[in-house]
């Protein structure tokens, strides 16, 4: 009994130190990883001081219009009609940069809260679509100019405007950076339930605790373990694969008649976007896809991203997602020109 006791305790030191030397070698290898300079407002996403509102060529204000909570940029010299909606995705931004940058060029746009403000829900599970309703009421109330309606949004924010775009026509265009064909489950896992609900009932979806629980010890737990990123691609896909009533929780797409442009990263690693992308295009005789070979799901970076607890591998390399990011962005750009004449 002595023998296997102390056979026992000389292996686990042996595998305490193996993870001890793993972690201590992917504190090293990562510890650059986040290669692009990210604005001080990412630091706490919800602190609205933190915003810049002294932009030149462009009047900036903060909206609290019940659920309507964010920013609107509107340009001295408008050139577009209509207005541009930005939403950002799990990270609870408002895709603020976005919207700046597209009202430097003539556009007037928003940036928008999609949870985690006043009058919304505090995580990103069971949000209400009928918040949109506030944002029609808004622009109706203070907008001469208002059509066409134009959103942008990636990820699960592109999740969350493509279900929009089924249920109000008002909605002209969208643009949808690395987006979703189905509606999962939301990120608040002490909470847990669909991401979305419509006159108070959840929308039907894919439960990402039912994938596959050897991807998600090898991507996620071991990950985790050893510090190395994680990436939860595999979960998505695998309970995508195991749902045998997965159509059920397909957004509607052939109820969206808006024009459809789709961004998608050839090597994401946060979920396949690039399939389900091509999903949505061949529902839709209004989308457009362009994929980026070697690009991830997010475009400018290397592919890791490191944030406070963890590691999260998002996919692609630096320079593929350099190019992906500029062509990306002047795609974007020509396409909102084109219907905002």
């Amino acid at each position: 009994m002595k023998k296997i006791l102390k056979r026992t305790f000389f292996i686990a030191l042996g595998l305490f130190a193996i993870i001890f030397v793993v972690r201590v070698y992917n504190d090293y290898k990562y510890k650059d990883s986040n290669n692009v300079e990210t604005p001080e407002y990412y630091k706490d996403v919800r602190n609205i001081s933190l915003y810049p509102t002294d932009i030149e060529g462009v009047d900036v204000r903060y909206v609290d219009e019940r659920s309507l909570q964010g920013f609107q940029f509107t340009p001295k010299k408008k050139l577009y009609n209509g207005v541009v909606l930005c939403f950002g995705g799990s990270e609870g931004s408002p895709n603020f940069e976005t919207a700046q940058k597209l009202s430097q060029k003539g556009f007037e746009t928003f940036a928008i809260f999609m949870f985690g403000m006043k009058n919304q829900q505090d995580t990103l599970v069971r949000i209400p679509l009928e918040q949109f309703e506030d944002i029609l009421a808004y622009l109706h109330k203070t907008m001469d100019d208002q059509v066409p309606i134009s959103i942008i949004a990636a990820s699960k924010g592109a999740e969350y405007v493509l279900n929009l775009a089924s249920k109000y026509p008002e909605i002209s265009n969208l643009v949808l950076i690395a987006p979703s064909s189905y509606n999962f489950a939301g990120l608040d896992f002490n909470d847990y339930g669909s991401s979305w609900t419509y006159k108070g009932e959840e929308l039907p979806y894919i439960d990402i605790k039912k994938g596959s629980f050897g991807s998600f010890f090898k991507n996620i737990v071991l990950s985790s373990i050893v510090n190395a990123p994680i990436s939860y691609k595999d979960t998505y896909t695998s309970a995508v694969e195991s749902d045998s009533n997965r159509e059920e929780k397909m957004i509607p797409i052939k109820d969206v008649k808006a024009n459809i442009l789709m961004i998608a990263g050839v090597e994401d690693a946060m979920w396949d976007s690039l399939n389900m992308a091509n999903i949505i295009k061949n529902q839709s005789p209004h989308a457009k896809l362009l994929s980026y070979e070697g690009a991830g799901h997010i475009f400018g970076a290397n592919g890791i991203l490191n944030l406070e607890n963890m590691r999260i591998k998002t996919g692609g390399n630096l320079k593929a997602n350099q190019k992906a990011q500029v062509e990306s962005e002047e795609a974007i750009e020509n396409f909102l020109k084109d219907q905002h004449k």
